[in-house]
């Protein structure tokens, strides 16, 4: 009886090893339109479908979390939105820096949308800062700082934050303070930036010649966010000014 049913199990073992592997040899398929005619009953599982999803995702993004005393535009040489976001920036690698952060630095074109005035949500947060750029902490010597800020001069300027005061001439730096001293050559600083502009984008090379980097895989986005909802919770709404961070004095 054991010979058997061990028969019969070897049976069944090499009777299943010759099971036909099956792969998928081709695939078809089309791109369906979400407008007014996704609504129709062939379509109608997927559209219960995405509508589940789509009723979640919309109370998530409608959600107030903060308001703006103004709108805020992005634009050069500085404008009310760079200013508002490298200074949360700083403040953020202030809180998590030994030390604090000697400046933070990010491009015009981070932002892609902006903020309005009154209320903000968190839909308003995602189209403004649509990427996942990472917040990211470098070491820089003061001759590479001065350099980011040539770049600064050459572009027309960017996001920076309200200790600087850089003033422009020709696409050239005329005057440069930072915290109101002359930057140092031989000096380390203490950068929060973005991970696309630490790996050279955007004109920023001279980010490459840092001698630490960190990229804290913490998204700007997220911190924005986080400083919205803090700022409400203290009965605040976010503001910005044009406060002559970045001055252009005679441009060819």
């Amino acid at each position: 009886m054991k010979m058997r049913t061990i028969g019969i199990a070897l049976a069944a073992l090499i009777l299943l090893s010759c099971k036909p592997q099956y792969r998928i040899a081709e695939m078809s398929g089309s791109i369906i339109e979400m407008n007014s005619s996704f609504d129709t009953p062939q379509h109608a599982a997927m559209h219960s479908l995405v509508l589940s999803y789509k009723s979640e995702l919309d109370e998530k993004m409608n959600a107030v979390i903060g308001t703006s005393e103004q709108a805020m535009m992005y634009g050069r040489p500085e404008s009310l939105l760079t200013n508002f976001t490298s200074d949360v920036m700083k403040a953020y690698g202030d809180e998590h820096l030994a030390g604090g952060a000697d400046v933070a630095m990010m491009n015009v074109h981070g932002h892609r949308a902006s903020m309005p005035a009154g209320e903000i949500t968190i839909g308003n947060l995602f189209e403004v800062y649509s990427f996942d750029n990472a917040i990211t902490f470098l070491e820089i010597r003061g001759s590479d700082l001065l350099e980011l800020f040539n770049a600064y001069a050459r572009i027309g300027g960017a996001g920076i934050s309200s200790n600087v005061r850089l003033t422009f001439e020709n696409r050239s730096i005329k005057e440069v303070t930072l915290s109101g001293e002359a930057i140092d050559a031989e000096r380390i600083y203490h950068v929060v930036t973005l991970d696309y502009l630490a790996e050279g984008n955007d004109n920023m090379s001279a980010m490459r010649n840092a001698l630490t980097q960190h990229n804290t895989g913490v998204t700007l986005r997220d911190v924005m966010i986080d400083h919205v909802k803090e700022e409400s919770r203290r009965g605040n709404p976010i503001r910005s000014a044009l406060d002559g961070r970045i001055t252009i004095t005679n441009q060819e």
